[in-house]
């Protein structure tokens, strides 16, 4: 597993960069709109060569109503910290 971080969250350990920014996403959520947060699509927007930087995009909410999320999107960047 990799160590990955995001600015604002404590670092995570996860088999992929887009595993981590998942969770990184559904901690944004949880910290705006409690424990009925919830996470929509998350989209890659950016990343460097390597995939050491990747920026991603997410929209976080709460239900709202049946098949329904009302919320904002949030960006965040997620850095690869190294193996373990």
């Amino acid at each position: 597993m990799n160590l990955y971080a995001c600015s604002g969250f404590k670092s995570v350990r996860a088999d992929s960069i887009r595993d981590a920014a998942e969770v990184f996403a559904l901690r944004s959520a949880r910290r705006t709109f409690g424990r009925s947060g919830r996470v929509g699509p998350l989209n890659a927007s950016f990343w460097d060569y390597k995939y050491r930087d990747v920026e991603f995009e997410a929209f976080v909410g709460y239900r709202s109503g049946r098949n329904e999320l009302s919320g904002r999107n949030v960006r965040f960047t997620v850095v690869h910290g190294g193996d373990k």
